[in-house]
C-alpha cells in the first residue's frame, strides 16, 4: 500500500504565484508567508474579526506602514490567507484520492460481482471516503477549515474585488468533488441531472449544481457542532446522514451504497494506517 504524502499546512504551501527566481524575491516570499502563519494564528485565537492590520503588525513587530508593502489592505489580507488555506485543503484532497485509486485497484470485487457493478460500487465509495474526508477536516486540518467556515459567516470581511481573487482557488477545491460526481453519473451510479440553469437562466453543469448542493449541505452540519445548545448528534453523523441521503435521491441504488459505505470504511482505514 503506498503511503499517503505527509498533509501539508499553511506553511508548505507558497503563497506567491510562480516560484521565486532570486534571492530577494525568495526573502520577501518567506517573509510573506510568515505573515500569513501570523494572521492564520490571529484567527485562531480571535476569530476573523480579530484580524486587522494593527494587530499582525503588533504580533510580527512590524512598523503598521510597512504590512502594506505585502498586503494592500486587511480585506487583501484575508483573502490571501484565505487561498493559501484552500491550497492546503485541494492538495490534502488530491493525495487522498491517488490513495483511494489503490486501494479501489487492488480490490478483487464480490463474488460473481459484474465489472459494471464494481465500477458502480468504486464510484459510489470514492463519493463516501470524501463526505468522509470533508467532515474529518476540522479535525485533521482545523486553521484552515474554520478559516472558511468564518469568512462564510462573516458577511463583508473581504472587498468583492479581493473576494473574486479567491474564487478560482474555491473552485479548483471543488472541482474535485464535481469530478468524481461526474464520474458516478458516467458509470450509472447516480442519475443523469436534468439541465439546470443559473438565476439568468444561462444552463449550468448539473454535476456542479450537486456539488455545491453537497458541499454546502457538509459545511452547515459541521457548524451545528458550534452550537450552544446543542443536539443529540454531532455534526460529522448528521453530515453522514446528509450525504447518505443526496446520494439515494441523486439515484444510488441501495445495495449499491450499502457495499460502497463498506468499501469506503476500508479504504478509510488503509489511508490512515499508511498516513
Amino acid at each position: 500500500m503506498p503511503s499517503i504524502p505527509d498533509r501539508p499546512t499553511f506553511s508548505d504551501v507558497h503563497s506567491e504565484i510562480g516560484a521565486p527566481t532570486d534571492r530577494r524575491t525568495r526573502k520577501r516570499a518567506a517573509r510573506r508567508d510568515a505573515l500569513l502563519d501570523l494572521a492564520a494564528d490571529l484567527v485562531e485565537q480571535h476569530g476573523v474579526d480579530g484580524v486587522t492590520m494593527a494587530a499582525l503588525a503588533e504580533a510580527a513587530d512590524y512598523a503598521p506602514a510597512s504590512l502594506y508593502t505585502y498586503f494592500s489592505s486587511r480585506s487583501a489580507l484575508l483573502a490571501a490567507l484565505q487561498q493559501r488555506a484552500l491550497a492546503t485543503l485541494g492538495e490534502v484532497a488530491r493525495d487522498h484520492l491517488a490513495a483511494w485509486d489503490a486501494v479501489l485497484d487492488a480490490d478483487p470485487g464480490r463474488d460473481g460481482e459484474p465489472p459494471d457493478r464494481r465500477a458502480r460500487v468504486h464510484a459510489l465509495a470514492r463519493l463516501l471516503a470524501f463526505s468522509e474526508l470533508f467532515l474529518t477536516a476540522p479535525e485533521h486540518h482545523p486553521r484552515e477549515f474554520r478559516l472558511q467556515q468564518q469568512l462564510l459567516v462573516t458577511p463583508g470581511a473581504e472587498d468583492t474585488a479581493d473576494a473574486a481573487t479567491v474564487v478560482p482557488s474555491a473552485m479548483a477545491v471543488l472541482e474535485i468533488p464535481r469530478q468524481l460526481l461526474a464520474a458516478a453519473t458516467d458509470r450509472g451510479a447516480l442519475d443523469e441531472h436534468e439541465q439546470p440553469t443559473d438565476p439568468l437562466g444561462q444552463p449550468i453543469d448539473g454535476n456542479l449544481l450537486r456539488t455545491f448542493a453537497w458541499v454546502v449541505a457538509m459545511n452547515g452540519a459541521l457548524m451545528v457542532d458550534s452550537l450552544r445548545t446543542g443536539l443529540p448528534s454531532t455534526g460529522k453523523a448528521l453530515g453522514e446522514e446528509l450525504t447518505a441521503t443526496l446520494l439515494a435521491g441523486w439515484g444510488a441504488d441501495p445495495s449499491e451504497l450499502r457495499t460502497a459505505r463498506e468499501l469506503a470504511a476500508a479504504m478509510a482505514d488503509a489511508t490512515r494506517r499508511s498516513g
